[in-house]
């Protein structure tokens, strides 16, 4: 019967799937249902239309079979377009047009057409990174930067409230500690990503925009070049958002027409505070000033077509949305790190690059690290690291007892529930919040095991 290992509400009948062998699928297919349950598959969307024979490819490794729409059947998860993720809670739908943000003595003319230079591959033609540490290993060193990253950046921020010019050599050398730490493992600096405070919201969304933009850089294969221009790039996008007046930036409630605008001027503010700083990246820069920039043209603040969209500007506007969405600030609560994704899924092609957006979704997985989850036997733990392969099954440091009473540490190998080898009571459950049962992740220190440890995320 379609259906039968479903996780969720039925949203077919029966009548409106076929149930088809996975050799005889076809680019084109809306895949309803699988023939096993989608929480223990990567597929993190729960029905998809195949785009790609990758996506074949991967169906052939976990199922059998699996049940396609008929056709002439209406899917039900398809809206008239894809809606704007808005900056603030309840903001009024403005078209922006150059002159109302710009003001006089800037040049306004967008550029359509063809790119000036053929886009480069999203994912790079060059050997892909391999881990040299251990996740746990690199913890420590992982903290310490991330400690010393936040101190100089609230210092870099202070001088850009103040008019000042950015400090190149400080940002530069914040993003180079951050680079050197995920070559060796992204893991534990994604860990750091996932303590937050929401009063030191736009310090902290800047670090964390850094080191999630140069993780994805490293699941893309970029140089390490590339590696420190897109982390400058996440360090300094929002920079202008410290000329906002902190009454509208930290408004709990529905934006007036003029508080957005002033929302949406930091694009402008940021470009021009970097543009006056001798020696940034010119790739910053156009990130600063378009990362708010959407591929269907309906972005600000030019409204460009997607080909003039830099390609660093388009990572950093899913890396910018995914930790927004992932944090807690005035106007709205933080989500799971699934619901960021599936809105990322669900906005590619609109507000999103497309290829980037599947890209970034494989890259960090349902369940990234630092994430604190309760598993089917009601334990609880963190999510410390993941298998590229295995990012719906990580690695949890259990903390808690099925009756979420202390217990000494323990690791457990999820993706070791696709074999047998441990029963499936340990599938996560849920994604639960920092501080639920007496878990914080600011507290919690990842202590280093003895020698010839695993590289996780191999």
């Amino acid at each position: 019967m379609a259906g039968k290992f479903s996780d969720t509400e039925k949203k077919y009948t029966p009548e409106q799937l076929i149930k088809t062998p996975v050799g005889q699928l076809q680019v084109g297919m809306f895949v309803a249902e699988l023939d096993r349950p989608w929480l223990e598959t990567p597929f993190l969307i729960q029905g998809f239309e195949i785009r790609h024979p990758s996506q074949i490819r991967s169906l052939k490794e976990h199922c059998y079979h699996v049940y396609v729409l008929r056709p002439g059947v209406v899917r039900k998860d398809v809206k008239p377009s894809a809606p704007p993720l808005t900056t603030h809670a309840a903001a009024p739908k403005i078209r922006t047009i150059g002159k109302m943000l710009y003001g006089g003595g800037v040049n306004t003319k967008i550029k359509r057409g063809a790119p000036k230079h053929a886009p480069k591959p999203v994912v790079r033609n060059r050997p892909a990174y391999k881990n040299s540490v251990s996740a746990r290993a690199e913890h420590a060193y992982a903290r310490k930067t991330f400690r010393e990253a936040r101190q100089s950046l609230d210092g870099l921020l202070s001088a850009a409230q103040m008019g000042s010019m950015i400090s190149t050599e400080s940002a530069r050398s914040t993003v180079t500690s951050c680079v050197s730490s995920i070559l060796r493992n992204p893991d534990a600096m994604m860990w750091m990503t996932k303590i937050k405070h929401q009063n030191e919201y736009t310090a902290e969304h800047c670090l964390n925009v850094c080191i999630l933009a140069i993780a994805f850089g490293r699941h893309l294969n970029y140089s390490e070049t590339d590696l420190e221009s897109v982390g400058l790039c996440g360090l300094l996008h929002d920079v202008g958002k410290m000329r906002v007046p902190l009454e509208v930036l930290d408004k709990p409630g529905k934006l007036t027409e003029e508080e957005f605008r002033a929302i949406q001027r930091h694009t402008i503010e940021g470009r021009d505070l970097l543009v006056a700083s001798s020696g940034v990246d010119q790739k910053a820069i156009d990130a600063a000033f378009n990362h708010h920039e959407r591929v269907d043209g309906q972005g600000y603040p030019r409204g460009l077509p997607a080909e003039d969209i830099p390609e660093f500007a388009r990572v950093i506007a899913i890396v910018d949305a995914y930790d927004a969405m992932t944090s807690n600030r005035c106007y709205a609560r933080a989500r799971s790190p699934m619901e960021a994704i599936k809105i990322i899924f669900e906005n590619r092609g609109a507000q999103f690059d497309d290829e980037l957006a599947l890209q970034f979704i494989k890259a960090i997985g349902p369940y990234p690290p630092g994430t604190i989850v309760e598993l089917r036997n009601g334990m609880v733990g963190i999510v410390i690291s993941a298998k590229q392969k295995f990012r719906h099954l990580p690695t949890v440091l259990v903390l808690r007892d099925e009756n979420k009473q202390p217990i000494a540490e323990r690791t457990l190998e999820l993706h070791l529930t696709d074999t047998g080898e441990l029963g499936k009571d340990n599938l996560i459950k849920k994604v639960l919040t920092d501080g639920e049962y007496d878990i914080y992740l600011e507290n919690y220190e990842v202590k280093s095991a003895p020698g010839g440890e695993l590289l996780e995320s191999e």
